[in-house]
């Protein structure tokens, strides 16, 4: 792996702990940079060098990578959007960002458009496939109970992985880590270095995930009877919405998983054509990290949101 910078030079003060914050300068407007669950700031690598200009601020998550976890909570609520839009806060006004553009992928394009619904006079927000969400409705096809059902085999399946990694179980995931990256385009030396941030030191030779096993109920919990689709159709700021062009690998998934997924394609599918008001843009060639895959598309389009909210030549709605 080459050596990569650390861009986590500062640490500040969050609601519940410390929150590491990469703060990449630039004149231009504030744009703070959300990354999405079980992830790091790292990811926001590639993009940020198709944002020229922009002050381009980014965080780890609460838990995740180098930034400290809340303390345990009933029903998840340490990891509920109020808690994220704290972090949100705390990391403007330590900055002293002056009413930054929030842009974020997967749940931090949720929380982005959390952000963007408490505040109607925000300048923009932009969510990067971020469309995710418990509500029954969302998966059609499938009984509400069998929703609920298939969602918590889901999260039990991800709680059960092993709390503590030795050395060779860390090379081991790497090696997945960097053969999965190469098959999807996506900068396998980032992506170690990406997956190597969210471990601690757990003693001589084991290791823990951040966040482990065990705060992946928590941190799916606030999902549970919530729809994005919801938050954006009471939001009044400016809303760019950025989808992959490619459908999500469910061939090599359980049965009843696969089926879960595909109702979701489905429910997503028809939210994003009932929805009016945000702008959405589909990425041909790109799945779910399409800020990873395809850097330069992402980045094009959200110079345009954040300009004026034009749209780029040649590029056409993906539905109006």
């Amino acid at each position: 792996m080459r050596d990569l910078p650390d861009p986590a030079t500062t640490v500040i003060d969050g609601p519940s702990g410390r929150i590491a914050v990469a703060d990449h300068g630039g004149h231009g407007p504030d744009v703070v940079l959300i990354h999405g669950a079980n992830r790091s700031l790292l990811d926001w690598e590639p993009l940020r060098r198709h944002l020229p200009g922009a002050r381009l601020v980014a965080y780890d998550l609460r838990g995740h990578g180098r930034s400290e976890a809340p303390a345990e909570t009933p029903a998840g609520a340490g990891y509920g959007w109020d808690a994220h839009l704290a972090d949100l806060d705390a990391v403007v006004d330590a900055l002293r960002l002056t009413d930054p553009y929030v842009i974020g992928h997967s749940l931090g394009g949720m929380i982005a458009v959390c952000h963007g619904a408490r505040r109607p006079d925000c300048p923009g927000v932009a969510d990067l496939d971020g469309f995710g969400g418990g509500r029954p409705e969302l998966y059609p096809g499938l009984p509400a109970e069998e929703v609920a059902r298939l969602r918590a085999a889901q999260t039990a399946m991800l709680a059960a992985a092993p709390a503590v990694l030795t050395d060779d179980h860390v090379e081991t995931m790497i090696e997945h880590v960097r053969l999965r990256a190469q098959a999807m385009g996506i900068d396998a030396d980032l992506e170690e270095a990406g997956a190597r941030r969210c471990l601690a030191s757990d003693g001589p030779s084991a290791w823990r995930r951040r966040p482990g096993p065990d705060a992946q109920a928590a941190l799916l919990a606030p999902l549970d009877g919530w729809s994005v689709f919801d938050v954006l159709r009471r939001t009044r700021c400016p809303v760019l919405l950025v989808q992959g062009g490619q459908a999500p690998p469910l061939a090599g998934l359980p049965a009843e998983f696969r089926e879960l997924g595909e109702a979701l394609i489905a429910g997503v599918g028809r939210e994003l054509a009932a929805l009016r008001g945000p702008r959405l843009e589909r990425v041909a060639g790109a799945g779910h990290l399409l800020h990873l895959q395809a850097p330069a598309a992402v980045g094009e389009l959200v110079r345009t949101h954040l300009l004026n909210g034009r749209r780029p030549s040649g590029a056409r709605p993906a539905h109006r």
